[in-house]
């Protein structure tokens, strides 16, 4: 796997976290929030990388798996590390928004807590590995490998 491609798969992921994190902040979009980081993370991603070819080309089904794996763990990071702080504040400033326990955690259990994160990141990772390999199974009926196609180079850099 290209490092070039790791490096831009991470920060369009916590990206997509930091705004998934800042729609949550909205009680109403939370639940819709956690769905797209559980499974939808690493097809947004991708798919936008895959857009007119510019970051990324082909993938084999090994390379999205782990492309999605990725997606998911720093998405999900990235989502609580914005929206922990976020709520914090944000009850603070209103008494009657739901902190979701959060601040209370984060002064008696922050360990715990740290744990809790580093957990749900891993089977977030766990299930945007397998929703990569899904889209990139279905994508493979339509793009075709390229001839001369080599894995471990798949884009060029000019600088």
């Amino acid at each position: 796997m290209n490092q070039l491609i790791l490096k831009r798969t991470i920060i369009f992921s916590f990206c997509l976290g930091v705004l998934v994190a800042i729609i949550s902040l909205i009680p109403r979009f939370i639940a819709l929030g956690y769905s797209v980081l559980a499974f939808f993370a690493s097809v947004i991603v991708i798919s936008f990388m895959k857009k007119n070819k510019r970051y990324l080309s082909y993938l084999t089904l090994e390379q999205s798996a782990v492309l999605g794996a990725v997606c998911g763990f720093v998405s999900t990071v990235a989502f609580f590390i914005v929206f922990c702080p976020s709520v914090c504040l944000i009850h603070l400033i209103f008494k009657n928004y739901y902190p979701y326990a959060i601040p209370y955690l984060l002064s008696s259990a922050l360990w715990l807590f740290l744990v809790i994160v580093f957990v749900v990141a891993l089977i977030f990772a766990a299930t945007n590995s397998a929703s990569a390999m899904g889209m990139q199974w279905v994508m493979g009926y339509f793009e075709k490998k390229p001839k001369g196609y080599d894995a471990r180079i798949d884009i060029k850099v000019d600088d």
